[in-house]
């Protein structure tokens, strides 16, 4: 005969209620989808417009569209729903997903706006306290610092804030008669045919980088993937592909400004450190400006990919970008 269970005491549950009601909630995961591909259509004007549409009535937006590339944003909650919808537009020639855990990066972007803020409140209360005027001056110099920095990190918690609740979903729209597709085709390197400023078109990385852009980038990394974006739209992704057929950064670099020039309105070939690089401006009335860089290790080349969607994003950034590559260590 089995023994008869202890009595619980009134404490023993109240204990227990107090446990279950304080427990810890399992923390969701914040994550980052994108989607990307490029559909073969019958007129591209038309796909194009029901893309609009697409993005209004799911309660997202259109980012950009420049020439036959379309980029909206909707719902993370409806991204898989959304994407499949919009391959059935026309044909699939390519298409890509990727998710980004960003929970740690957010997480740890918290934990230092929150020590920064808490250190400013403590200037703050120095500052009331003393009455030397050198030491206040030297106090209200780091409150400006650090609410620098505060504002800084806001920016990339909204921007983070914004990928994670509406995803990003690239289209390459391709007229069934496209001039410039059999302009492209003709590319003898069909990793630069493929280049492209507002989509992932190197996803792979071998190998892992480094790449210190500031605290004005908020960079979302894996084994396989680089990619950084500043609150005002300014991307930056390296990726690698074969050294084949074998040249060096010059006969790279040379090769992207040949064949890339015409679709450009201007190229300028820069360098920076170990990174040979050509920078494209475009064509349209308010133009967009695209970087891209390479440096060769043996069978690889690295090529850095950096969009710049305007021209006061290229003045502002620039140089940090160019300084950031110039600094850049590949392991």
């Amino acid at each position: 005969m089995a023994p008869p269970e202890p009595k619980r005491t009134a404490a023993a549950a109240d204990m227990e209620a107090r446990a279950e009601t304080t427990a810890p909630a399992i923390e969701e995961r914040k994550r980052v989808y994108s989607g990307y591909a490029k559909i073969r259509v019958d007129s591209v004007e038309k796909r194009k417009n029901e893309l609009f549409r697409i993005a209004e009535r799911s309660g997202g937006y259109v980012e950009s569209a420049l020439n036959n590339t379309v980029v909206i944003r909707v719902p993370a909650e409806s991204f898989k729903e959304i994407f499949q919808m919009i391959l059935d537009l026309g044909e699939v020639l390519e298409k890509r997903e990727e998710t980004f855990d960003v929970t740690e990066y957010f997480r740890d972007l918290e934990t230092r706006i929150s020590i920064l803020r808490q250190t400013r409140t403590r200037l703050y209360a120095l500052l009331e306290k003393t009455s030397d005027v050198e030491e206040r001056v030297k106090i209200l110099r780091e409150i400006s610092r650090l609410t620098e920095q505060i504002e800084i990190i806001e920016g990339n918690l909204r921007m983070i804030e914004e990928q994670i609740a509406f995803s990003r979903i690239t289209l390459e729209l391709v007229s069934r008669l496209p001039h410039e597709e059999q302009q492209r085709e003709r590319i003898p390197f069909s990793w630069i045919a493929e280049l492209d400023p507002l989509y992932v078109s190197i996803p792979d990385l071998k190998g892992s980088v480094e790449l210190d852009l500031g605290e004005n980038f908020a960079v979302f990394t894996k084994d396989d993937a680089f990619r950084a974006e500043s609150p005002g739209g300014i991307r930056v992704r390296v990726g690698t592909t074969q050294n084949s057929p074998e040249g060096n950064n010059d006969f790279w670099q040379g090769a992207l400004s040949y064949h890339l020039a015409p679709y450009y309105r201007s190229t300028e070939k820069v360098e920076a450190g170990q990174i040979s690089a050509v920078f494209f401006t475009s064509k349209d009335a308010k133009p967009f400006f695209y970087l891209v860089g390479v440096k060769v290790v043996k069978k690889r080349i690295y090529v850095v990919e950096a969009f710049f969607p305007d021209e006061e994003a290229m003045k502002e950034k620039r140089e940090i970008v160019l300084d950031a590559l110039e600094g850049m260590k590949i392991q």
